[in-house]
C-alpha cells in the first residue's frame, strides 16, 4: 500500500464567466504547471477534464493539498474562484499506473463528495477534506481552521493576497518588496493588515498534521519529499513569476 492524496477542483461561476474558451485554455496550463511542479520527484496523475474541472491523484498525504493550496494563491480569475474536495488514504498499486480519467476509487468518491459539500454552500470555502477511515475529530479540526483561513484571505485587498503569495514563494520580505518595487515597511504593513502571517501558519500546521499522519501511519516511508516538493513548485513558479502573475 501507499499513502496518496486527492482533489477535485472546480471553478465557481464558471458557465457564466464569459469567458469560458479562455478559462478552459488557463486550466490546462494549471494542468501543465502541475506536472513541471511534480517533476521526477513525486508520482502524479493530473488532468482537466469536464470543462472547468481539474482532478488530481499524487503520492503523499499532503501533496494534493500543497498543490491546492499553492494554486489558490496564483489563480488569476478573483471572481470565479477555485474550490478543492480533498481526500487521502492508502492506494494498492503505484499512481503513475492509475487511468484517472477512468479511476474508480473511495479515495475519488470521497473527494467528490468533499466537492459538492462546497458546492453547496452559499458562501463557498476554499477547501473541504473528507476521510472516512481517519480520526473525524482531526478531520474538523482541519476543516475548522480551513474556514478561517478562507475568511482571512478573502478580507485581503489585491496587493495584500499579491504580498502573501510572493512571501510564500520567496520567504522574505527584502525580496518581495524588490519585486514590487516597494520599500520593504509598506510591504510588511501589507503583510501584518492581510493576516498572511496567520493564512500561511495555517497552511504550515495542516501540512505538518497530514505529514504527521502518514508517518504515523507508514513508518517504514521517510518523510523527506514535502520539502523537496515545495522546492521545486517555487522554483518554477520564479522562473515564470512574470506570466503568472500581473504587477
Amino acid at each position: 500500500m501507499r499513502p496518496v492524496s486527492v482533489f477535485i477542483m472546480d471553478v465557481t461561476k464558471s458557465s457564466s464567466a464569459g469567458y469560458g474558451e479562455e478559462l478552459s485554455s488557463y486550466l490546462g496550463q494549471l494542468e501543465t504547471y502541475i506536472k513541471n511542479w511534480y517533476g521526477k520527484n513525486v508520482s502524479v496523475q493530473v488532468k482537466h477534464r469536464s470543462g472547468d474541472e481539474l482532478i488530481l491523484l499524487a503520492e503523499g498525504y499532503s501533496s494534493a493539498f500543497i498543490t491546492a493550496f499553492y494554486l489558490s494563491l496564483l489563480w488569476k480569475y478573483q471572481n470565479n474562484l477555485p474550490y478543492f474536495g480533498l481526500a487521502y488514504g492508502s492506494l494498492d498499486r503505484k499512481v503513475e499506473e492509475v487511468d484517472i480519467e477512468k479511476w474508480i476509487h473511495p479515495l475519488v468518491k470521497q473527494a467528490r463528495n468533499a466537492n459538492d459539500h462546497l458546492k453547496k454552500q452559499k458562501d463557498r470555502d476554499s477547501f473541504f477534506f473528507q476521510r472516512h477511515d481517519g480520526d473525524p475529530n482531526l478531520q474538523t479540526l482541519m476543516n475548522g481552521m480551513l474556514m478561517l483561513q478562507h475568511v482571512l484571505r478573502m478580507q485581503q485587498t489585491e496587493i495584500q493576497r499579491l504580498v502573501c503569495s510572493l512571501y510564500l514563494i520567496y520567504g522574505k520580505q527584502n525580496a518581495v518588496a524588490e519585486l514590487l518595487d516597494r520599500s520593504a515597511p509598506t510591504v510588511y504593513s501589507h503583510f501584518k493588515k492581510g493576516h498572511c502571517e496567520q493564512v500561511l501558519r495555517s497552511f504550515r500546521d495542516i501540512v505538518s498534521v497530514l505529514d504527521a499522519s502518514q508517518g504515523n501511519e507508514f513508518p517504514d516511508l521517510k518523510l523527506n519529499q514535502t520539502k523537496t516538493f515545495e522546492e521545486s513548485i517555487r522554483t518554477n513558479i520564479k522562473s515564470q513569476l512574470q506570466d503568472i502573475f500581473s504587477f
